[in-house]
């Protein structure tokens, strides 16, 4: 059998929490050990200057291609990834290289006893890129729009756990919650809620992050310049509050071919290669000047079910669980993978991820697929779609190789290959039928994760409630919906991990809402004049110490 699947492949292609400022401390984030305080901002200043050139022997601005361009430079509206975003704008806390939970505005916090009231103090040092002192006022203007059920932003939502967000004063800041969250310290460092000026929210309102020069933010770098689908200009911000940038400017060029971004790093025309293929990641990773950086991301693939599909099997979960036995992912893993190193994954959410516990990678049985096909009246089959495409990493022939497992189990499948606008116009908020009626596809191929806890990253896209617009495959689950609320309030770790163990259990051996592929990596290519290139599980460079030797 492997060796049949094997041919036919060939045919197919020639947080840990941590809940204070700085790891390792406690839910009071004022003072102690692990606080974290920047140097001043001058001192970092100079020494951005004598690595950016100024003594000759770093370049002044590094190159960079990426496949993909931003589709909103508002951090309450941004979906596309989490690499830009955090490099314009900061929030009260933030993420480190290591997801851990580190203070950024705030230079310190602490919360009452029951954890539903969180205070947070203010550094007095920050500013926007425009020049305006960012005060705790700034940041209840950034909460009055993110919360405003009238007036909803994509991330609103996410937030209906905060009653309110209010300013005590220049420099305090106090959340008070409507109810509690387990992982409200990672839900606010998301930079969702990134600080925004609120003259800018008044000047430009839903246009707000749509040119660069609707963009202030307090980062490191400030927006210099965006022409869409070319290119994005990271610009340093000497008057950063913390480590500013040792390069005075970092081009993202949006290069939507793999082969094109390996050769642009090949040829010396990048610095840094975003998301090279496997096949180029083995090659360049032997060629002199050139390393591979390949990190364990939070993100994986997957094929999720459109649960109310017209096809009636796809509504059954005995035929869902079925497709997912019929499918071997170390062989998948093993034949478009292993350039990058990536395996299959081994619960729904990556192990960086909090909450995470390993269920065990499903294993390959087409035997036990027939006979749960057969146990559901389909013995002899079915016909059904799959959707895939380009835009991820060996999408198309991850779907290719689907069709040949699939027709193991007695299962056709017609495979529809669809370009980027289309892939990206089926996420809409469309009910059901209008999901069928315009689309159609009984499966389609998904990234997941992106998330530093499990709540928010299974809560948006699991649970069956109406306003669930993230839901894209309508799957519901009863239990599966209490386990969620369960996970989403218990403050103890170790019952709020049960939870998520057996939300894991249940979405791979009983009720699947995809299936679950191969945990992604985070693959660079990189000269090797680049200098303290870091990546975290997110996939969120740390371009303020970047630098390229010339």
């Amino acid at each position: 059998m492997k060796k049949k699947i094997c041919m036919a492949m060939a045919l197919v292609l020639t947080l840990s929490m941590a809940a204070g400022c700085g790891s390792g401390q406690s839910d009071s984030g004022q003072g102690g050990a692990g606080s974290t305080q920047a140097p001043e901002s001058g001192s970092q200043t100079q020494d951005a200057s004598q690595g950016a050139g100024g003594d000759g022997e770093y370049k002044d601005t590094i190159t960079w291609v990426i496949g993909n361009d931003q589709d909103y430079l508002d951090p309450q509206m941004n979906v596309s990834n989490s690499k830009v975003i955090p490099q314009y704008y900061d929030g009260l806390l933030g993420f480190d290289s290591d997801n851990n939970i580190v203070c950024k505005i705030a230079e310190s916090y602490e919360s009452s006893d029951d954890k539903m009231v969180w205070t947070f103090h203010l550094r007095e040092d920050v500013y926007f890129h425009s020049g305006r002192h960012c005060t705790a006022h700034d940041v209840e203007a950034t909460f009055d729009r993110l919360l405003d059920k009238e007036n909803p932003v994509r991330y609103t939502t996410n937030y209906s756990y905060i009653e309110s967000a209010k300013a005590a004063d220049d420099y305090t800041f106090v959340v008070t919650l409507a109810e509690p969250k387990s992982f409200f310290l990672q839900s606010f460092a998301k930079h969702q809620t990134a600080v925004l000026n609120p003259e800018y929210i008044e000047k430009y309102g839903t246009d707000l992050g749509s040119t660069a020069e609707s963009v202030d933010g307090c980062g490191p770098f400030k927006c210099g310049g965006w022409t869409k689908g070319e290119e994005m200009v990271f610009e340093r911000f000497d008057d950063y509050y913390g480590d500013v940038a040792q390069t005075e400017k970092i081009v993202m060029k949006i290069v939507s071919e793999q082969t094109s971004r390996a050769i642009a790093i090949e040829t010396g025309q990048a610095d840094i290669a975003d998301g090279v293929s496997p096949d180029d990641a083995v090659r360049l990773d032997g060629i002199d000047g050139i390393s591979v950086s390949k990190t364990d991301g939070n993100g994986c693939h997957l094929f999720q079910f459109n649960c109310k599909s017209d096809n009636l099997p796809l509504q059954d979960p005995k035929v869902r669980l079925a497709i997912c036995y019929a499918i071997d992912r170390d062989t998948i893993c093993d034949y478009l993978y292993s350039g990058l190193g990536e395996k299959p994954i081994d619960s729904v959410m990556a192990p960086s991820v909090a909450g995470y516990t390993s269920v065990g990678v499903l294993p390959y049985d087409v035997e036990k697929a027939k006979a749960l096909l057969a146990e559901a009246g389909y013995a002899d089959g079915f016909d059904m779609t799959i959707m895939t495409t380009a835009v991820y990493n060996r999408g198309v022939e991850m779907g290719e190789i689907l069709v040949e497992q699939l027709k193991e189990a007695g299962i056709n499948v017609t495979l529809e290959v669809v370009e980027k606008a289309v892939f990206s116009s089926a996420w809409g908020g469309f009910t059901p039928e209008e999901f069928n009626s315009q689309f159609g596809w009984d499966m389609f191929i998904m990234g997941s994760g992106g998330d530093a806890d499990a709540d928010t990253l299974l809560y948006r896209i699991i649970h069956t409630a109406d306003t669930n617009i993230n839901n894209y495959g309508f799957y519901s689950n009863s239990q599966v919906d209490e386990l969620l609320e369960k996970g989403s309030v218990t403050m103890d770790e170790k019952e709020r991990n049960a939870c998520y163990e057996e939300i894991a259990r249940i979405l791979f051996y009983e009720d699947p809402f995809g299936c679950y592929m191969n945990l992604r990596k985070n693959v660079y290519a990189l000269s090797d004049k680049i200098e303290n290139f870091s990546v975290s599980p997110t996939n969120t460079m740390d371009l303020v110490h970047l630098r390229c030797r010339k």
